[in-house]
């Protein structure tokens, strides 16, 4: 069972890459047509494609636009019984439709530096770690899986909260205009996170290498170890990356993690207002929490992944550590192994956001935190009216 478990998950990890890739281009979110004329298959940015996409996701939003207005006269029972979530709820309303401008507009302003991002990834893949594709990275596969699930999950929560909410008679084609946004949106957050995932994985790539090398050279002090010096400068090149992977996606991850938190402040709100206020135990209250759970899992599985790839930085300085101990070292691998050391010291794999905080498991609970706070506030706020 474990044996097909490890087999299943690669193959489906592949095929959610494959239909993100598709996705991405029918959307007009992957600006880029493949250049099959050289060794190894390069991205060339497409105006084209470009305009295509700027034409189709902006109609999209104007027309949402457009629906809102139409139907904004449509008062629910629970905006009437609390009028402070009828206002959060429209300023929430407005966050996400400017965080869809602003997203697809960033999209396509950074798609120069995702096209060199992306041939410097293809590069990596087809070049230098050709050789450890059949390699099978766990984390990778589960990583892409889950993120295809929340997106699968947030999209079912939306229809169902759509037609759960007593009064609401939004009609079926504003519900599917607004789940074709949502995956326009996803298709959007699932590029830098298979960036992150994608560097992750060369990084445990490279720490099993390193761990290999190790192993031999404890069983064989003659090993060649001349193999570590290529591993310092992809070391080096993946640590660029990282960083111009933070600075082409830390607006749009900016957006997504306000749009998340201040989305999950209103579904709470709606369960205190139907639950306690509205004393409304129907089953539909359900879908809230479902829905709460959903982008909290969302969230929690971005902050996981720029989490995993700071550890497999911290990881490969521990592996080198190891170095200092064994017997019948030479002075060639002393040298490459302290340069290496010094390298990982000195520049970590740090997602940072304008340079002012770090994405990992510590700055996602304060984020959470901080959410929760906000709520208190808001129900301290309006306690009389609840």
């Amino acid at each position: 069972m474990a044996g097909t478990s490890r087999e299943v998950r690669p193959y489906l990890a592949r095929q959610i890459l494959r239909a993100t890739l598709y996705g991405s281009w029918l959307f007009g979110l992957f600006p880029f047509t493949v250049d099959s004329g050289k060794r190894i298959c390069q991205l060339r940015r497409s105006r084209g494609l470009v305009l295509y996409g700027l034409v189709a996701n902006y109609f999209l939003i104007f027309i949402l636009i457009q629906l809102a207005f139409e139907f904004k006269k449509q008062k629910l029972d629970v905006f009437e019984r609390n009028p402070l979530l009828e206002i959060i709820n429209i300023v929430i309303s407005v966050i996400n439709i400017l965080s869809a401008i602003l997203i697809h507009f960033m999209n396509f302003w950074s798609s120069r530096k995702v096209e060199e991002i992306c041939n410097k990834l293809l590069t990596l893949e087809y070049q230098d770690f050709e050789g450890l594709n059949g390699r099978n990275c766990p984390n990778f596969s589960c990583s892409v899986i889950q993120k295809c699930l929340t997106t699968v999950g947030q999209l079912i929560s939306f229809c169902t909260l759509m037609y759960a909410i007593p009064g609401n008679k939004s009609p079926l084609y504003l519900t599917l205009l607004s789940c074709l946004m949502g995956v326009s949106l996803n298709l959007n957050t699932m590029h830098y996170h298979i960036g992150v995932l994608l560097i992750y994985r060369y990084m445990w790539l490279i720490n099993a290498q390193l761990k290999d090398l190790v192993s031999q050279l404890k069983l064989n002090p003659g090993t060649d170890s001349s193999s570590i010096h290529q591993f310092l400068s992809l070391y080096n090149r993946l640590l660029e990356l990282y960083k111009k992977l933070a600075v082409a996606y830390q607006y749009q991850v900016i957006l997504f993690i306000t749009s998340q938190l201040a989305g999950n402040i209103v579904v709470i709100y709606f369960i205190i207002v139907y639950g306690i206020s509205m004393r409304n135990f129907s089953i539909f209250l359900v879908v809230f929490p479902q829905s709460l759970l959903i982008n909290i899992w969302d969230f929690w599985l971005f902050i996981t992944v720029c989490d995993l790839t700071e550890k497999a930085g911290d990881e490969t300085a521990i592996i080198l550590k190891i170095f200092s101990y064994l017997e019948h070292r030479d002075d060639r691998l002393q040298t490459s192994v302290n340069e290496f050391a010094w390298l990982c010291s000195h520049r970590k794999f740090r997602f940072q956001l304008c340079g002012l905080f770090c994405i990992n498991h510590q700055m996602g609970f304060k984020m959470i935190i901080t959410t929760f706070l906000y709520l208190v506030y808001l129900v301290q706020f309006d306690y009389m009216n609840l």
